[in-house]
């Protein structure tokens, strides 16, 4: 066989590989959604890598075994590639692994799931007690910051308030007891003699 011929052949069993490896990781993708639930969008966003990263494959495998020259046998020898994966282990690949991992890991979980419910029950009055406790000493130390905040401002506003006497307004007296100055100069006006009178 010539050198031309092998490396024919060395394409195309690279090009059915690659096709197998691509029918292989798409399987993958369906297990992933399989063991975790998907939304509409996350399924299209999934598809959209998976398909980029194909194109990523193939045109690299045609740039370095062909000189980017897209080649029938290329197209074909992926084809190829896919169909004999899906027919040989691609019929069981999903459903084994999804039955592994579910009995494994998945029975794990779900265990973990139960004594996580069984303590949230015998938690729960155990949670209100608390929440109880905590709404009382809440309401306590509301009272209390008022209690403080009131004395604080009585405090800080007290006003001393005396009761005085009255005092006895006796003649010639003010109420507070000093004497009366104005009426004694008004009395001496009166008193005094005038020059005619002598």
């Amino acid at each position: 066989m010539s050198g031309e011929i092998v490396k024919e052949w060395h394409f195309w069993l690279v090009s059915i590989a690659a096709g197998a490896f691509l029918a292989f990781v798409y399987d993958v993708l369906r297990l992933f959604r399989r063991l975790v639930r998907h939304g509409r969008f996350a399924v299209d966003l999934e598809d959209i890598l998976y398909w980029t990263a194909c194109f990523g494959l193939s045109f690299t495998l045609l740039y370095y075994r062909n000189n980017g020259v897209i080649r029938f046998a290329a197209v074909l020898g992926a084809a190829v590639g896919m169909f004999c994966y899906t027919v040989t282990v691609g019929r069981f690949f999903v459903r084994v692994c999804y039955l592994i991992i579910d009995k494994t890991i998945g029975s794990l979980i779900r265990l973990i799931r139960k004594i996580i419910g069984i303590l949230r029950k015998l938690m729960r009055p155990m949670i209100r007690f608390a929440v109880k406790k905590c709404h009382k000493l809440r309401s306590l130390f509301i009272r209390l910051f008022q209690k403080i905040r009131l004395t604080c401002i009585g405090n800080r506003h007290k006003m001393k308030v005396h009761n005085h006497k009255k005092a006895k307004c006796e003649k010639g007296e003010t109420a507070d007891g000093s004497k009366n100055s104005r009426k004694k100069k008004d009395k001496a006006k009166n008193t005094r003699v005038s020059p005619h009178e002598k």
